[in-house]
């Protein structure tokens, strides 16, 4: 693994990590709250802009264990929530400009948008488990198809992407609790697990947020 202080990166606007047919763009419920206020959608428009992508195969208890966002209980079984892709024959994001070769909503992109093409763990002092730091790395699919990492690139200014890191594993952190609670609520059959109910629930968070 390379070394934090080794890491180097610079966008060259490929529109790789916008477009891949197999990148799913996941976001947290803060993800969906920024993007929803910044544009002002309602809840309809919420809906329009996300996608519910459901399993083929239900995942093992270990691949669940692995996954950085887990799913969420729907109608149709589990799924990824991600930002909707076009079309079935166009995998761009649905906010990617492949003319201009740009993000349309580049201010309010996902966290996952933010990092990339890093990812962030937390390393906790084995003596102390108080203390930790984030260990930065690139993710597979950066190395898979991202030309702005390499030995051409400049080095990253690493304190700059540890407090991006730090700010996606606390909303990743908030996200894996609004998830457990809405999974534990569909199979005790308090609530219909529809994609309208899972967006009026995070509403419903944000409001008491505010209170």
């Amino acid at each position: 693994m390379i070394e934090p202080e080794e890491l180097r990166f610079k966008c060259i606007r490929c529109g790789n990590c916008c477009s891949d047919k197999n990148t799913i763009v996941n976001v947290t419920y803060h993800d969906i709250l920024r993007i929803k206020n910044g544009l002002n959608l309602n809840i309809d428009e919420i809906i329009e802009i996300l996608g519910f992508y459901v399993f083929k195969t239900p995942p093992s208890e270990e691949e669940l264990k692995r996954m950085v966002v887990p799913p969420i209980e729907t109608e149709q079984g589990l799924a990824f929530i991600g930002l909707r892709k076009k079309k079935e024959k166009d995998y761009a994001c649905y906010f990617y400009d492949p003319k201009d070769r740009k993000c349309l909503i580049y201010p309010l992109r996902p966290n996952f948008c933010r990092t990339f093409p890093f990812s962030f763990r937390i390393i906790f002092d084995p003596q102390d488990i108080t203390h930790a730091k984030i260990k930065m790395y690139y993710t597979d699919k950066s190395i898979e198809y991202c030309p702005g990492i390499g030995e051409s690139a400049p080095l990253i200014n690493q304190d700059d992407w540890v407090e991006i890191g730090k700010e996606t594993i606390e909303n990743m952190s908030d996200d894996k609790v609004l998830i457990r609670e809405w999974n534990n609520a569909v199979k005790e059959g308090r609530i219909i697990p529809s994609a309208r109910n899972y967006i009026l629930t995070i509403l419903q968070l944000e409001e008491k947020e505010e209170n």
